[in-house]
Parts: structure tokens; sequence; C-alpha cells
């Protein structure tokens, strides 16, 4: 893996970085082969096809500016403020554990119309930096709801070729989206000097890909992070982001040309910081003659052999959920939800809350900072799966708490009223859900919450039961899941009061 040199000054430096056989794995694999206790392969290699997802290309010296007017991420290291007379720069995020000994680094001014910088990432441990990487964002609408996550790929993955004389992206969407968007994309672009158009869907394919160290011992840090994770949130210049983009190609995927963009998936750093063998996820674009992603991958890299595995890419949408993340509308309706009741606020550069105006920005900006939600997105097991109603046009199914529970925890501290119906009462709090079920695979799925039943949900000692009633009066019990971001969520809920 990536073997670094830490500076006491200056952290990280990208130039320092080698991809060499890591001492961790060779010795893993050698403690593996002399106990013979080992009973999975010490290296697991997965992979799904994506079959529903089309691209459009978008060039030209405005798109960066046009994006970052459209998009939740913020794509340019200034902002306009509302009085629209002063431009600020935006370099003091907050420290987290990872970054408080580590300077906070601005990416230096450069303009975004000339060249192809990649994509400018807000927040990483030494601030701000600079990706060829896929960006996970999203487009709403003037209300603020979502229309579709996206990612976003600068294209192509390296520079090593040449240099754009202007940037260069694809959006990733679901097919059912893509028209939408293109409206979306027309109706905003005015004067703008861009171009965009629709790829055949038939011309790129899609991958999931995981790649999983097994036998890695527990109290180690999973070791994607200093191989790749942290390394490739310091490149502060197109030129760093565009090396480290090429030497991760040459080294895991062997600098195949048919790789057109390529994701990191992040979303999930919550998970693995604490899990040595969490496995890494990726999302490649490929050129339509690949078959086979496991062919792209240099195995020779590691010193110990590797299982490969096809995966169904029902398998893969099951494991999304446990997680409790989406991925585009195959999973939600569009302009149904607020991009913070999908936890976007808690995903890595996926929402800025300082880069001034864009599509939806309003109402997400002052439901941040006021902290007023309802509901948020949960992984949640289903049983009696099967009897679900499966009428893709109905509304997301609601489902309520059992109603002896609603009743106590609905007025805990109220003393009872002598003259009120208690019949009606209860029936009345039946009537209120305490969620919606929005997607599922299987007994795996999402599911909004309100947050009033958090307490009973993730805190209670004693299991409660929420349930669906189906058309045909059947049961489907819904047990919510501790989200990977609730630790977080509840320090910032405690900094509020």
């Amino acid at each position: 893996m990536f073997i670094s040199t830490r500076c006491r000054n200056n952290g990280f430096t990208l130039k320092n970085f080698v991809w060499a056989k890591s001492s961790i794995f060779r010795s893993v694999s050698n403690q593996s082969v002399k106990t013979k206790a080992a009973k999975k392969p010490d290296g697991i290699f997965s992979y799904a096809p994506i079959n529903n997802k089309s691209y459009i290309k978008i060039r030209g010296p405005d798109t960066v500016k046009f994006l970052n007017g459209l998009i939740t991420s913020k794509l340019l290291p200034t902002f306009i403020k509302k009085n629209l007379t002063t431009i600020e720069n935006s370099e003091n995020q907050p420290e987290t554990d990872k970054n408080k000994a580590t300077p906070n680094v601005p990416v230096p001014e450069f303009d975004a119309r000339l060249g192809n910088w990649g994509l400018y990432n807000e927040i990483g441990i030494q601030g701000s930096y600079i990706s060829r990487f896929g960006l996970y964002s999203a487009f709403l609408n003037g209300k603020g709801k979502l229309i579709t996550d996206t990612i976003v790929y600068p294209t192509p993955v390296s520079l090593s070729e040449g240099t754009p004389n202007y940037p260069e992206y694809l959006l990733e969407l679901h097919e059912n989206v893509v028209d939408k968007i293109l409206h979306v994309l027309q109706s905003h672009k005015l004067a703008s000097k861009i171009k965009f158009e629709k790829i055949d869907h038939l011309s790129l394919k899609n991958w999931n890909v995981e790649v999983q160290f097994p036998n890695l011992p527990e109290d180690i840090e999973n070791p994607w992070f200093d191989n790749l994770l942290d390394p490739m949130a310091l490149a502060k210049t197109s030129e760093d982001a565009s090396n480290f983009a090429a030497n991760v190609l040459q080294s895991l995927f062997k600098s195949d040309p048919r790789i057109l963009g390529v994701y990191v998936e992040r979303r999930t750093e919550l998970i693995s910081r604490h899990n040595s063998t969490f496995p890494q996820s990726f999302r490649l674009v490929t050129s339509q003659q690949v078959e086979d992603p496991s062919k792209l991958f240099n195995f020779d890299v590691f010193e110990f052999p590797f299982q490969v595995k096809r995966m169904d890419p029902a398998e893969i949408r099951q494991r999304r959920f446990q997680n409790g993340l989406v991925d585009s509308t195959q999973d939600y309706k569009p302009e149904t939800l607020l991009p913070l009741e999908l936890n976007f606020d808690f995903l890595p550069n996926t929402i800025s809350t300082n880069k001034g105006c864009y599509v939806g920005q309003e109402l997400t900006a002052r439901t941040y900072a006021t902290g007023i939600l309802r509901k948020r997105l949960v992984p949640v097991k289903l049983e009696n799966h099967s009897h679900l109603d499966t009428d893709p046009e109905k509304k997301y199914p609601e489902f309520h708490l059992d109603s002896t529970i609603e009743k106590d925890f609905a007025h805990p501290d109220s003393a009872p009223n002598p003259f009120a119906n208690k019949t009606s009462a209860l029936s009345k709090r039946k009537q209120r859900p305490a969620g919606s079920l929005i997607a599922n695979e299987g007994q795996y799925g999402v599911a909004l919450l309100r947050i009033e039943h958090f307490s009973v949900a993730f805190s209670s000692d004693e299991p409660v039961e929420f349930s669906i009633t189906t058309t045909k009066g059947e049961n489907v019990k819904i047990i919510p899941q501790i989200p990977l971001w609730f630790d977080n969520w509840q320090q910032n809920n405690a900094l509020r009061k």
C-alpha cells in the first residue's frame, strides 16, 4: 500500500508516497499460513455490475461555477455573501480528532475557468483539498426537496496525457431521472459557457467494487486510511491531485485506459475508521468493453492470494441499506425528501453550509442552522417483508409504534384527564405514524423515523415494536438499527441544548 512519511510541520506530503507491498498485510498473510487457523482468504475482491445508471457529460469554462450553483457541495474555495459585496475565503473548518495536530492549509487561489482542476473538496484532514476522484452530491428543487443524489466524476481521472483547456465532468444519475436533470441544466444555463449532453447508456458500464482484508487484527486501524483515504485528502493543487490519482490507478488498476471515472467511498468512514476488516468500496465507470473488473485489478501489489467474488446487485443494495445509505432514485421518489432527512449533513463534502446561494439552499441552510428536523433516515430490518405492498406508485408505507408504548411515550409527564374519551384518544395516537419505510431489498431497508422515537428505538433496554399494516391486514415488523452517525448526532444535539 502507500508508504508515507509524516512531517512534523506539514503533516503528510504527497511527494513521499510510494506504492509498495504493505508489511502489515504481509505479516498477516505469513501468520495465517503458519497457523493455518484462518478460514477466510487474506484478500477478497468483490464486484457487481450496476445496470441502471446513465450519465450527463458537462464541460466548458463556466462548468465549475455553473455546477456550484446547482448542487449541494461546494466546488469553489470562495463564496459570495448575501449582500453581494464581499468574497470570503472559508478555510476555517472546525477541527476533528484526526486533524487537531495538523495545520489547516488552504487550497491556493485558482481560476476555475482555465484547465481541468478536478474537484474542490471543502473539508479534509488539513482543510480543503483537490481530488480527481468522484464526489457524492445532490440536486435540490426550489423548495429544498431532493430531486436526486449524484456522483460527479472529473474526467479523465488523471491528466497524464495532457491538460484539457477547461473543466470536464460526468454526472452519474439513475436512468429514470436523467431527462429531468437535463431540463434543470437547460433552464439554468442562460449565458453560461458550458456544453452538456446525455451519454448513450450502452457506451459506459458501472461497477461496484469492494476490497477487503478479513484477517487483519482487530486492534489496528483500517489500513485504507493511511494508505488511501487520508492521503487523497491532502492534495492542494491540480498537479498533486492528478499525480496521486495516476499513482492509485497504476498501483490498483494497472492504469487501464478503459477506466473513465473512479469514486472512492467515504460515506462509511465512521464505520471503517474503527473496523480494520471493513471493506473499502469503489465505484468504477468503464467503457463497454469491460466484462469483469477483477481483470483490471492489480493483485500483484499484494503478497497474498485473493478470492474473487461476483455479487448480485441486490446484495450490494442490501449492504447499502444496512449502512443507512441510499443511491439514486432507485431508492426513493424524487422531490419527496429533504437532504438532511437523509443525513447528508453527516456525509463528507456532500452539503456545504457556507458556500452561499444554490437551488434549494434557503430551506436547507435554515434547517441546518435551527436544528429543527422531525425525521431522519435509519437502517431497519423487516420481518415478514414478503407481505409488503409492492405498488411503486403508492406513498411510502407508514409504520406505527406499539399502541401501549406510544400512549405512554406521547405524554409521559401529563396527568390523566378524567373527562377525556380514552378510546378516541388512543385511536388518534394510533393514526400518527412513527415513520415511513422508504425502500427495502428483502429483509433490509431504510426508513424515516421520527426523532422523538429515537430514545425508545435505540436506547431502550426493552425491545419496542414498530409495524406496517398492509392492505390485506397483515403486519410487517420494523426493527430500527442504530445508524452509523448516531453518536455524532447525540453530541450535536447536546451542544444545541
